[in-house]
């Protein structure tokens, strides 16, 4: 297999890696084949009872799938969003944990003082 080249990268060894470069659509659904799986939009009642193992794994498989995308030159965006609402659960959750801890701090303070 030859190399080809194109616009968007210097030199491409396969066939399948050049078609995959000119087969994305930048603005919306792909056209053509993606090297990882085309992200799911997850609903955000349905990440907010995910318990906190799978929400960091998701987050975690979502920025592989980022930095695998990104390496083909194609666009991250749509991972990029569902990775933005992941992460938005895990700072929420992780401020509510942080204001309980408070609060218990509080309440057993003042029953000492009674």
């Amino acid at each position: 297999m030859g190399k080809k080249k194109n616009k968007h990268m210097n030199e491409v060894e396969t066939n399948e890696s050049y078609e995959m470069t000119m087969n994305h659509n930048v603005g919306g659904r792909p056209r053509g084949d993606y090297p990882v799986q085309y992200p799911e939009q997850i609903d955000r009642d349905y990440i907010a009872v995910m318990d906190d193992e799978t929400l960091h794994n998701l987050g975690r498989s979502l920025s592989d799938s980022i930095n695998r995308v990104t390496r083909f030159n194609l666009n991250p965006y749509p991972w990029e969003v569902e990775l933005c609402y992941v992460q938005q659960e895990m700072q929420l959750r992780s401020s509510r944990r942080t204001a309980h801890a408070a609060w218990l701090n509080n309440v057993s303070a003042t029953l000492e003082k009674n």
